[in-house]
């Protein structure tokens, strides 16, 4: 009776420091939820991969997240938190609970935190800020910027993150002065969590043209920072354009044929950015544009209305889907290397002309970073390919190394 009692407290013991150890490394979930995931992963290495595998999942997509391999992914962002001039995270907006905190608050998103982390993976968060308004009020506050860096310390400490993504966006040129103080304060937010939380792996986004066009971002100074530089190269025509155009193109610009592409890009940040450092963002979708003419590349795109109706996001799961989308009307444009396809809306009858990202099309742009050994892709968006499995074998064919 002795020795069961003995065993019975040893295990007692154990069972309690077992608890005590995944509460401490994985706060996010119940120690048995973490249990279960590690139970899942016996017998399932992550894979091996050649280069960063990130992939940002926003809110509205975390529908499609029981799609997400998370065996292939280096690292997952969630996408995002915002803040305030005041540098508060933003839990009430107009009256309503903030999507990003209510999801980023929701089962979930906790469970996926463990699940990735478990798994072998990262897992991260962005904070964004996106309102010009708000960001000059921010960046005219040095206490204001001092509160965001506690919150954001708190946040990662808190939910054992293992890295934070910066997702500041001014649109149009701001006034003389705010570079340059968005340079200092990515400066104290660095160095903040270089001295309080020195694990965490930090990351900022750039537009395609932020070298040429800096606007809030004097990329030479910033981009030593940060561990990673996530160059968002997609949205060079978008729901804004005024004719209808790849998300994406390759090539095209100096050829006169589109406003800038994908090599110009990456020619201008190769010249101040190491080459390991810049990651390369990849749209897993395009655009379909109401046009005047369908069967016209860079066709005018029709007054945005109820009876044209208004250019859409295309995502490659859409794409698969939409029977409108087939290879009679679809052609490839060598110097984007995208796919546009053209169709009559079957409802409306207005002309279409929808510019795709599809296997041929995203497969070029992996190859592009795999042979200029960029430190690595990031996926927008997770999600966007439903159920379909293409892209992930892609990834696993191109990015992993086989064992």
């Amino acid at each position: 009776m002795k020795y069961f009692l003995i065993i019975l407290l040893l295990l007692l013991i154990s069972a309690s420091t077992l608890t005590i150890y995944l509460q401490l490394n994985y706060p996010a979930t119940s120690p048995l939820v973490t249990v279960t995931y590690m139970a899942e992963n016996i017998g399932h290495k992550h894979a091996k991969t050649n280069r960063q595998l990130i992939g940002f999942l926003p809110y509205w997509r975390l529908d499609d997240s029981k799609y997400l391999r998370t065996d292939l992914m280096s690292e997952v962002i969630f996408f995002s938190l915002s803040a305030d001039e005041n540098g508060q995270i933003i839990k009430v907006d107009d009256g309503q609970t903030d999507p990003g905190w209510r999801w980023w608050n929701s089962s979930i998103v906790k469970d996926l935190i463990t699940k990735t982390q478990v798994g072998g993976g990262r897992f991260s968060l962005t904070i964004a800020m996106q309102r010009n308004k708000t960001l000059e009020a921010f960046l005219d506050n040095p206490s204001s910027q001092q509160k965001l860096i506690q919150n954001l310390l708190k946040i990662v400490k808190e939910e054992r993150l293992n890295g934070l993504n910066v997702d500041f966006e001014y649109g149009g040129e701001p006034d003389a002065g705010y570079r340059g103080k968005f340079t200092a304060f990515a400066q104290n937010l660095t160095s903040s969590f270089r001295t309080n939380s020195p694990k965490t792996i930090l990351s900022i986004d750039f537009f395609p043209l932020s070298v040429e066009k800096p606007r809030l971002y004097d990329v030479a100074k910033l981009a030593p920072l940060f561990d990673r530089v996530i160059v968002m190269s997609y949205d060079y025509y978008s729901t804004s354009s005024k004719v209808a155009g790849p998300v994406a193109p390759m090539g095209g610009y100096k050829e006169g044929k589109y406003f800038f592409d994908i090599q110009t890009t990456y020619e201008d940040y190769l010249k101040i950015v190491p080459r390991e450092k810049i990651v390369m963002g990849i749209p897993y979708y395009g655009w379909d544009f109401p046009v005047e003419d369908k069967d016209q590349p860079l066709s005018q795109v029709l007054p945005k209305n109820d009876t044209n109706g208004y250019p859409a996001v295309m995502s490659y799961g859409r794409m698969r889907d939409d029977t409108d989308i087939n290879q009679d009307n679809c052609r490839w444009d060598e110097l984007a290397a995208a796919t546009w396809c053209s169709y009559l809306d079957s409802e409306s009858q207005v002309p279409h002309q929808a510019w795709i990202e599809d296997n041929r099309s995203i497969g070029t742009k992996f190859d592009f970073a795999k042979a200029q050994n960029l430190g690595g892709i990031a996926i927008w968006t997770l999600g966007y390919d439903k159920n379909y499995p293409d892209l992930w074998q892609m990834i696993s064919d191109k990015f992993t190394e086989k064992i």
